[in-house]
């Protein structure tokens, strides 16, 4: 087991001597050094686990020792060893950041617990530190277990870390597969000039750089770094820095980085622990999201190519429905809502007529007008769709879209009667559409209507079967593509 690395300072050789004994006794591995001047270039050279220092000495005194290691280091502890003992000495020495105050002359046993106490100490701030790295990491991992969104996931990961690390700039970049480069998914205190010259100036510098070891890399005022880095650190105003490098199972995926622009904060080695495992975590955590999206997509692809059936049977071909996705979409985008609710109509639009699949042939295909008893049949698709697709948790928003697709503006339609804007407006949208393509396209029992034809009955049944605004939108949109010329 390593046994802890002791500096002390001191211009006293008794002092020296005595205090080095008495420790490498206890199984200290201690160093010695005779002036403030020869310590700190021990402490440059060096790393150590505490320090105990002299306070009265020439050149270079022991406060100014403890101001010269507080720049760098806040956590290593601090013993002020002195024959001076008055209380402005004791005052001056904790508030610059020591630890502990020996009077000369003192006894191995004053020392030994002096220093016992004081690693020990420093050992349950660095233990508490470490929980504290954990804890965030817990809250995140509750939230990010079912986030399978991954802008949502990005800008989890990126907020939790500027939280915990106070950073000034935090940008979380994947590695492109085509490209080999780092893009940036993520960001905080980023500008739009710096994300640009991160992907494509100092990407590859980065890359070489940190994927090398895949450790955490630093960047802080002494670090040497390549020279083109070195200009981006000082254009960009980066004081310090840490890098870590994303792996999934030894592949590299990306990096974390977090930089603060005053020399004032440098970080701690808390903050590079806790930034280390907020990798790790947003590591698994995107791929988990990614394999997600893979799986909702095969899900979405078997459930069209299933549509894509349906249609056939209906004498329909998959242009069309892949028409009524479009009109759907076009719609959604005119009226400025969400990409996620988009995505959702447009998931919907390719299945709406699933539920056909249940319709036997001699009623989906018949030429002739339909009995009551078929009319109810067919009236059933709408819920047979959405049950269909009721255990596929990726097309879960769909469901209600599906269902009420036929449902009526002034509630005369089908399932449950819903009117107005209890229907989910997405239904309503897809209800135009859908009525548009089918109208424009041949069925067993008649021929297709002319778009002209098409948009009159549209006008016919705004208000009624329609959604008027969503009428009025689409025609809107068919006038701009110039497939008719006024509304």
């Amino acid at each position: 087991m390593r046994k802890e690395k002791i500096l002390i300072i001191d211009d006293e050789d008794f002092i020296l001597q005595l205090s080095s004994d008495i420790l490498k006794k206890s199984e200290y591995n201690v160093e010695t050094a005779s002036d403030g001047r020869q310590g700190i270039k021990l402490l440059e050279s060096d790393r150590f686990d505490l320090i105990l220092t002299d306070i009265k000495m020439p050149n270079i005194n022991g406060l100014d020792v403890i101001r010269h290691v507080r720049v760098n280091n806040k956590e290593i502890p601090i013993i002020v060893i002195t024959g001076h003992g008055t209380l402005d000495i004791a005052i001056d020495s904790l508030r610059l950041g020591a630890q502990g105050f020996i009077l000369k002359p003192f006894t191995p046993a004053e020392l030994r617990t002096a220093v016992t106490e004081a690693l020990e100490k420093t050992r349950l701030l660095n233990e508490n530190i470490r929980m504290r790295a954990l804890m965030p990491l817990f809250e995140l991992g509750k939230q990010i277990i079912g986030e399978v969104d991954t802008k949502i996931l990005f800008k989890l990961l990126v907020d939790t870390t500027v939280k915990e690390t106070r950073a000034d700039r935090v940008c979380l970049a994947l590695l492109d597969n085509e490209t080999g480069s780092l893009r940036i998914k993520d960001a905080y205190g980023a500008s739009p000039d710096f994300i640009n010259k991160f992907e494509n100036v100092y990407s590859k510098e980065l890359s070489e750089l940190i994927f090398k070891d895949l450790k955490p890399f630093l960047i802080s005022p002494d670090a040497q770094l390549p020279p083109e880095l070195e200009k981006a650190v000082k254009i960009e105003d980066i004081a310090y820095g840490i890098f870590v490098p994303l792996t999934t199972r030894g592949k590299i995926t990306g990096l974390i980085s977090v930089c603060r622009t005053s020399k004032d904060r440098p970080f701690t080695s808390s903050d590079i622990e806790l930034v280390s495992v907020l990798g790790g975590q947003a590591a698994a955590a995107i791929e988990n999201a990614h394999l997600y999206e893979k799986l909702e997509q095969s899900y979405l692809s078997m459930m069209v190519a299933l549509s894509c059936v349906v249609e056939a049977r209906d004498l329909y071909t998959d242009k069309h429905m892949k028409d009524i996705a479009e009109y759907s979409v076009d719609i959604a985008n005119k009226m400025g809502l969400p990409e996620d609710d988009i995505e959702n109509i447009r998931k919907a639009a390719l299945l709406h007529d699933l539920g056909k699949i249940s319709i036997p042939d001699h009623i989906l295909m018949k030429p002739d007008k339909l009995s009551e008893e078929e009319i109810e049949i067919i009236k059933k698709h709408p819920e047979n769709g959405a049950k269909i697709i009721e255990p596929v948790e990726p097309l879960r928003h769909a469901r209600d879209i599906i269902k009420y697709h036929q449902e009526c503006y002034d509630g005369s339609g089908y399932p449950d009667g819903l009117k107005g804007e209890t229907i989910p407006l997405g239904a309503r949208i897809i209800a135009v559409a859908d009525a548009f393509g089918a109208m424009t396209t041949d069925r067993p029992y008649r021929e297709a209507l002319s778009i002209e034809e098409a948009v009159k009955e549209l006008k016919r049944c705004s208000g009624t079967q329609f959604d008027p605004d969503i009428v009025k939108i689409f025609l809107s949109l068919l006038m701009e593509k110039g497939t008719i010329r006024d509304i």
